[in-house]
């Protein structure tokens, strides 16, 4: 009589690693298309086609490119806010000094990934006929709500005055996100074309994001909040 033979095992384990290797290649993928094509200017079929995927199986993964969007802006909002948190838990001394590194920690994430951060804080959402799955359980993450439960701190501490206080915050918030896109622009000239020049003088993207600090840390310390 013959034996039967054993069925191989396969490691379960393997498969929902293979599935996450995908979404997160799905979603690298699509943050680049975004950026290159904004909200509008490419398919999820487009984006199955970088990847070499069927349209059917990139649909497994988001239902729409809302939902990619979404999903997009969830993975790299989680990152920034373990970030800031990081920042905020760790911070010693005034609310002014944790201002500023705030604002150095906005520049610094956006330099490493500016397409990171261009999904985050540029790039609106696609419009979209239905509520996807993604979107049912979506709560925005919104930076300067985050930041008034720090002035709210600040005032009852007695550092800043509430008048007026949100309104400057986000003159601030502006100034940063005017910087994080001047300093993107300078490195991409440092790296395929030209530095900017002012006759015989040369901006660098450090030199700019020095000179850029200094300048909230002087609104800081003149006490514009």
């Amino acid at each position: 009589m013959e034996k039967s033979k054993k069925k191989k095992i396969i490691p379960r384990a393997r498969a929902p690693k293979k599935k996450a290797e995908q979404f997160n290649r799905i979603l690298e993928t699509g943050k680049e298309l975004f950026v290159k094509y904004g909200s509008h200017g490419f398919s999820l079929r487009a984006l199955a086609k970088r990847l070499n995927m069927s349209q059917t199986n990139v649909y497994n993964y988001v239902q729409s490119k809302r939902e990619l969007w979404i999903a997009i802006r969830t993975k790299y909002y989680g990152e920034f806010q373990d970030g800031l948190n990081r920042l905020i838990d760790d911070h010693q001394g005034s609310y002014t000094d944790l201002f500023f590194k705030m604002a150095e920690f906005f520049l610094e994430f956006a330099s490493v990934d500016f397409n990171r951060f261009a999904m985050m804080f540029l790039i609106s959402a696609p419009p979209s006929k239905k509520i996807g799955p993604l979107e049912k359980n979506y709560e925005p993450f919104q930076i300067m709500k985050y930041i008034s439960v720090i002035v709210e701190k600040a005032v009852i501490a007695k550092e800043i005055t509430k008048t007026e206080a949100i309104e400057r915050l986000f003159y601030i918030y502006g100034v940063l996100l005017g910087a994080a896109k001047v300093e993107a622009d300078l490195k991409l000239r440092e790296n395929i074309t030209e530095p900017i020049k002012l006759e015989s003088y040369i901006l660098s993207a450090k030199e700019y994001r020095k000179f850029a600090l200094e300048q909230i840390r002087d609104l800081l310390n003149k006490n514009i909040l």
